[in-house]
């Protein structure tokens, strides 16, 4: 069994005829005869049907054909793939993205990278506070995308958008009901939930974080969401993960004195200065610059 016997395969089923599958392979009829008898041969099945003009598929030439598509397909795909390898294209590229970071401009940007190059694999890890960042340093990663300000001189780094951290509790919680501005003490018998640093080397550093009270920590947003929904609890959490919650009335935003919130979140993307660079990832690079020359670009999911 060869490429080219099956190429003739499908394409003989495709326009119907012998003569008409030779003609648009630029073959002979003869030559195109032969190569379907051998293949006939070669596994002991009739694939075709010679009782009428056309050339009608046996049940079991019409497995073959449905699955010699398939193997044609991934013939091309990998003929492909060798060529952009050739050209020395990355197969793969490493992106870690901070939790909190609003994700639709991000994917949009992500999409025409990939149209351009499809045969290049994207990983992506979503990381918590410097998690992204020191994966970025350990060049575990090649690019972060993370809000969390860095004083890494040896990272370069591209204004991409920003979003707003709000403290809120669920409309059951004791919180919500209190008509002035928070104190500290209003809060010693809540439960501050935190999202933990998922950072292998975690900074020292706490970002929002009151002292002295009690505090439960998890592994991501979403999780941390539930559990102030719930009634248990009560945080800061982005904006564009609870407008919908804000807006039907499910969470309430509190007001806590000397404590940010609303916080504004800067959001970069961020690579290593001395790293070099494939023409995948700088072309995905470069895409992020021209979005950068318009403007930082907040994003609140509908």
């Amino acid at each position: 069994m060869t490429l080219d016997q099956l190429k003739m395969l499908v394409k003989i089923v495709e326009t119907g005829s012998v003569i008409s599958a030779a003609e648009a392979l630029y073959r002979t009829q003869p030559t195109v005869s032969v190569a379907m008898k051998k293949l006939e041969e070669e596994f002991a099945l009739k694939i075709f049907s010679r009782d009428q003009y056309r050339a009608n598929l046996t049940p079991a030439g019409l497995a073959l054909y449905e699955r010699a598509k398939m193997v044609l397909r991934q013939s091309d795909s990998f003929e492909q793939l060798a060529h952009q390898l050739s050209t020395g294209q990355e197969p793969e590229i490493r992106i870690a993205i901070e939790g909190a970071c609003p994700i639709p401009l991000f994917l949009r940007i992500l999409k025409q990278c990939e149209e351009r190059h499809p045969y290049t694999q994207f990983h992506l890890s979503v990381e918590n506070l410097s998690g992204a960042v020191e994966l970025l340093v350990q060049d575990k990663v090649d690019i972060a995308i993370s809000p969390w300000p860095t004083e890494e001189l040896q990272l370069d780094a591209i204004d991409f958008t920003h979003t707003t951290l709000i403290a809120v509790s669920s409309a059951s919680n004791p919180l919500a009901h209190i008509e002035r501005k928070l104190h500290f003490e209003d809060l010693q018998e809540q439960v501050q939930i935190i999202v933990r640093d998922s950072s292998p080397v975690p900074s020292d550093k706490q970002f929002g974080v009151i002292p002295e009270i009690r505090r439960w920590y998890v592994n991501d947003h979403h999780t941390k969401k539930q559990i102030i929904l719930s009634g248990m609890g009560w945080g800061r959490l982005p904006e564009h993960l609870i407008q919908a919650e804000l807006r039907e009335g499910c969470l309430v935003q509190l007001e806590i004195e000397n404590y940010p919130s609303p916080a504004r979140l800067e959001i970069k993307v961020l690579r290593k200065h001395d790293h070099p660079m494939g023409p995948v990832t700088s072309d995905l690079w470069n895409m992020f610059q021209d979005l950068s020359k318009i403007g930082s670009v907040p994003l609140i999911a509908e």
